[in-house]
């Protein structure tokens, strides 16, 4: 028997009101507590302002840390002092969660995250970066999560490691299946064709090896004889997909794309499968195996193929220079081209390590212009950016060709750059200097960017305060006092908890107490955006991926379930924007999404007969809430889902809702779909669907 449709939303709707709050920003001429919003630019002075209680900011700051609601005691704690959030915090982030949440946030501030299979093909054009497609996922991830693994992982060393050390370093977080990649993708260069069918890679490998035949068999073959230039069964290489292939075994001459799809168990040859489901010599656990590797500029390369090496060093040695947050998926994100020349990329690396770009308001004026665009200098209109772009781009230029392999043309080669960009001047001949110059930016700049930006950066993802019109800044206001502070402090140590606990435990997070940050934006209460969302689902629920954004994770929601759910609002960044784009209003397309991934939740959590097993934050099957038991259902459906413990003021006046809809239900449909429906109604109530409700 299906459920009442209309009973959740009348019911959402009369929990958004008994809420007396609002989501997103205010749009129209009057604040939600009648003060006068500037909406046309007029200037109508500072905000009102109404500071926020505890059980409130409490269960905003836990949700954001790790997605789960407050505990009864830590509600109570902060209630009769509020000096005591801090010390709840440093529990909270020594939670795993905590880590999920920092990856994810990582993962889009250093823009990692925005890209597909398809984006990293120029790089090493014609091959693929995993061209089975029964693992392009997994490949796909490791390339969104290495970088921001490798902050985290410095983040919480003893000691910990600054986190502007970040820009420059040559130690990043790979799995094998990384290993092979890099090592692949330097040996096989594409040069300036610009890839996708205009050219192909100079295969160093092939040419070192111009007579190697390569032997594919389904016999099981030890891979230290595969490997062994002496043994009889040099480059046999194992693949259990060869018995369905018409000879056993396959031979073929030795190029490098070939030999690089073998090892992902791709078999392209004569009537053999394509992309077979089996696994090929890399394993499932190659793209679990996270190492700190180090990545070492010179020669001989660490060969692509030789699993047993890169499943146990943590050092690559490769002929290009890898630094910082440049990496294979910060390129494929922000591509370049024969026309734009690495402006572009150069922009968004702008962006990342401080928070700005050029946008023809800095007023430096550089000493020398290496590699200033003719063209286009002469332009009055374009010459304030060129001046400061194009000689900072150039060492990108003189590194790579505009498909990412060692740079061919002498004209851009042999170009010198120049780092000029807010008040810093300062010569570069190398990647490193680049990195080092955005490591020591605040020690030589007027303003310090690098701690300014990034405090920025968690602004906005635990604020979503955009603004309300172009006049305004958003996010945390500069010259706003306790911004300030939070900046200075970041800046003498570039400690990142110690920057995330200071912004999550102020007013301006809180809202406990005035700030020019709320006067001048407003309080703002946002939708939870697919990246809030999904963690607190995990985290309540049990789920370990309940979005499937890991696709070593089997999926729980449905096809049409993981479309929804791929439709919902995130927080990535936009070309050429220096804050993410911040959609924090219930559209009718959010608030139906929603309502349809909520309904299949309560498929799967109310009397299914077949759970998965797992366990949730509360030690509970998340499966096991049955409708013979519905006050226990009911009572937890507002603590977990709704996230308001039993103290906390409206948590017995939704409790009596809940249980109303229930009984009403229930007399016509039945105790399943009305438990059913009554979880819908949590699950789309403002506390459950809002940050800081």
């Amino acid at each position: 028997m299906s459920r009442p449709r209309s009973r959740p939303l009348a019911l959402a709707s009369l929990l958004l009101l008994g809420a007396s709050c609002y989501l997103g920003s205010p749009s129209s001429s009057t604040s939600p507590d009648g003060g006068g919003v500037d909406v046309d630019g007029g200037g109508v002075g500072p905000l009102p302002f109404s500071p926020v209680p505890a059980n409130v900011y409490v269960a905003k700051v836990k949700n954001l840390l790790v997605g789960l609601p407050p505990s009864d005691s830590e509600l109570q704690a902060v209630t009769a002092d509020p000096s005591q959030l801090g010390a709840l915090v440093d529990g909270w982030m020594k939670m795993p969660e905590y880590q999920t949440k920092m990856l994810r946030f990582f993962e889009l501030a250093f823009q990692q995250s925005q890209v597909t299979v398809k984006d990293f093909g120029y790089m090493t054009f014609p091959a693929q970066i995993d061209s089975n497609a029964s693992t392009q996922a997994l490949m796909l991830e490791n390339m969104q999560e290495s970088f921001a693994r490798t902050v985290f992982a410095n983040a919480t060393a003893t000691p910990e490691v600054p986190f502007n050390q970040a820009f420059s370093t040559h130690t990043i977080a790979l799995t094998t299946a990384l290993k092979a990649y890099y090592a692949f993708q330097d040996v096989f260069q594409v040069g300036n064709q610009v890839g996708c069918g205009l050219g192909a890679g100079n295969d160093a490998f092939k040419a070192a090896n111009p007579n190697l035949k390569i032997y594919v068999t389904a016999s099981s073959i030890p891979l230290s004889q595969t490997l062994d230039p002496q043994s009889a069964n040099y480059m046999h290489w194992t693949d259990a997909d060869v018995a369905k292939c018409p000879t056993d075994p396959i031979v073929f001459s030795a190029t490098g794309p070939q030999l690089y799809a073998l090892l992902f168990g791709t078999l392209n040859y004569g009537q053999c499968p394509k992309n077979p489901a089996v696994s090929g010599p890399l394993q499932a656990k190659d793209f679990q195996d996270w190492t700190m590797t180090t990545l070492v500029q010179g020669a001989p390369s660490t060969p692509f193929y030789d699993l047993a090496t890169l499943r146990s060093t943590n050092k690559l040695t490769l002929s290009l220079p890898h630094v910082g947050f440049l990496t294979p998926a910060f390129f494929a994100n922000w591509m370049t081209n024969a026309s734009n020349q690495m402006r572009v990329t150069m922009n968004q690396a702008f962006i990342v390590a401080t928070g700005a770009q050029v946008d023809g308001t800095d007023p430096t004026i550089p000493s020398s212009m290496p590699g200033l665009d003719s063209t286009h200098a002469t332009d009055p209109a374009c010459v304030g950016c060129h001046q400061l772009l194009d000689p900072s781009r150039s060492i990108l230029a003189a590194t790579y060709s505009w498909d990412l392999g060692k740079q061919p043309t002498a004209s851009y080669a042999n170009q010198p750059g120049l780092f000029a960009f807010h008040g810093v001047e300062k010569p570069m001949s190398t990647l490193d200097d680049l990195g080092k110059t955005f490591e020591t930016f605040d020690q030589l700049a007027p303003q310090p960017l690098v701690a300014s930006g990034w405090a920025e950066k968690l602004c906005f993802y635990f604020n979503s305060t955009t603004p309300l019109n172009p006049n305004q800044q958003g996010g945390c206001v500069a010259g706003d006092p306790v911004f300030d502070a939070i900046v200075k402090g970041f800046q003498a140590n570039y400690s990142w908890n110690q920057l995330v606990k200071a912004v999550v435990v102020s007013p301006l997070t809180t809202y406990a107490s005035s700030t020019l940050t709320a006067t001048t934006n407003g309080e703002v209460v946002a939708v939870s955006r697919r990246d809030h969302l999904c963690a607190a689902w995990n985290a309540r629920l049990g789920f370990d991926d309940i979005c499937n954004l890991d696709p070593s994770i089997p999926a729980v929601l449905s096809k049409n379930g993981l479309a929804t759910i791929h439709g919902l609002p995130s927080d990535g960044y936009a070309r050429g924007a220096v804050a993410p784009v911040l959609p924090n209003a219930p559209t009718l397309f959010y608030r139906g999404g929603l309502e349809n991934l909520c309904e299949e939740l309560a498929q799967d959590l109310i009397d299914d007969t077949k759970p998965p097993k797992k366990n949730n934050f509360w030690n509970r099957s998340y499966a096991t809430w049955s409708s013979t038991s519905p006050d226990q259902a009911i009572s937890d459906f507002v603590e977990i889902v709704m996230g308001l413990p039993p103290s906390d003021p409206r948590a017995s006046g939704l409790e009596q809702i809940l249980t109303n809809d229930f009984t009403t239900n229930k007399a016509t449909a039945g105790a399943t779909a009305a438990l059913q429906s009554t979880f819908v109604v949590a699950c789309l109530s403002p506390s459950a669907l809002g940050i800081g409700m």
